[in-house]
Order: structure tokens, then sequence, then C-alpha cells
């Protein structure tokens, strides 16, 4: 089965998480550059938003031009012109892509990715302590049996 959407994970976006700094109350619109194929840079101007956290604070948000729902990410459209939220750019995510047997073998090296992350981290892991696995040893645990588990259903 294929279908006409793209996919998020190959689809250029920006996340607030790069601009965080530049919303505030006052200012809920930010000018962001958008670049083109040709290197030409064109502002554009998006709609922000910021939610009070409940231990103080405050989160910034994006605002989609067409729904004004509260993103944490903008998608280039087709056109290389406009920002939109997932569902409005009609994006779907890789996973959502792939369907049967094709799935499980996904979930398979995703597994297996996760668990090598998660043991080769930046740092050593630490296995134990004070006598109890510690949350990241267990965590890798999980994805590795759930790995296995997997790779079982394609060796047999």
């Amino acid at each position: 089965m294929t279908s006409s959407k793209r996919v998020v994970e190959t689809t250029p976006q920006i996340s607030i998480s790069s601009v965080k700094e530049y919303v505030s109350h006052r200012h809920p619109i930010i000018q962001l550059n958008l670049t083109s194929s040709h290197g030409r840079q064109t502002p554009y101007l998006v709609n922000t938003a910021r939610t009070e956290c409940y231990f103080g604070g405050s989160r910034p948000w994006f605002k989609c031009i067409l729904c004004n729902k509260r993103v944490g990410v903008l998608y280039l459209n087709e056109d290389g012109n406009h920002l939109f939220c997932r569902e409005c750019s009609n994006l779907r995510y890789r996973s959502q892509a792939v369907g049967g047997s094709n799935r499980m073998l996904m979930r398979y090296f995703d597994a297996d990715e996760r668990a090598e992350a998660v043991f080769e981290g930046s740092q050593k892991v630490k296995i134990w302590h004070k006598g109890n696995p510690t949350r990241r040893f267990k965590k890798f645990l999980k994805y590795r049996q759930q790995a296995e588990r997997l790779s079982r259903l394609f060796t047999n």
C-alpha cells in the first residue's frame, strides 16, 4: 500500500527548542529566514505562544497558521515557502508508512538501535547502584529483550 503522504523524518523542519530564546510574551511573532534551494533567503513570520508551567516558568510553542494549533515543530511544505504543523502538512511518521512483516522488521532494528544507544551512551553505563540495577541498565535490558524476541520471529 502506497500513499501520497510525505514522511516526517525526511521533511525539513524547525523545532521550537532551536528558537525558544527569541519567544516572549510581549512579542509573540518571530521572524525566521527560509533559505531556498538556490540559496536565496526569504523572511518568514511565525506566530508563537507561551504557556505557564505548573512549577513556574513558561513553555514556548509555535502556532500553525492554518489550524492555529500549538505545536513544538513546524514542517516545510512541498513548495518550500510555508511552515505548517504535521497534520496540516499532510505528513506521517515512517512507521505509519510500513505495514505487515516490514513493520516488524523495522521494530526489530529500532529496538536494537535503542538498546545500543542506551548501553553505548556518551558515558559508561553504571549497571549497579547500591546493590540494585540502574534505570538505564533496566531500559537496556528491556530493549535488548524486545530485539531478541523480534529476531526470533525472523529467524524461525
